[in-house]
């Protein structure tokens, strides 16, 4: 059941692969390039995401499960990570997905508001 029931905003499923990933290390291997403005964030990426998964491959593995869950909308790695978070159509798909998510990942079902 999602930590804020009856809440109405965009349902968001957070997720974490419980493996430390130190903010200095991802900006020490990020190429610092600054791709500027999104303008539309949905088109829009995180420059730090490529850094942050060399540094750990399963925050690539994290993305990749959620982009192709039922009903996500949009997945992002969140800052410099390791949390990844995924946008749903509906709370239902949401709360399919949360049940889904490997039991050793953390995770958190909410909502944008």
């Amino acid at each position: 059941m999602p930590v804020d029931a009856g809440v109405s905003g965009t349902p968001v499923l957070l997720v974490n692969p419980r493996v430390e990933l130190k903010t200095a290390d991802v900006f020490a291997a990020w190429n610092g390039e600054d791709k500027g403005p999104l303008g539309d964030w949905r088109a829009g990426r995180n420059d730090l995401e490529v850094a942050a998964i060399e540094q750990v491959p399963l925050v690539g593995t994290v993305l990749a499960w959620l982009s192709v869950q039922n009903g996500v909308s949009f997945a992002r790695m969140s800052g410099s990570g390791a949390t990844c978070f995924a946008l749903f159509e509906s709370e239902d798909a949401r709360d399919h997905a949360e049940i889904a998510v490997p039991r050793e990942w953390w995770r958190l079902a909410t909502y944008l508001r």
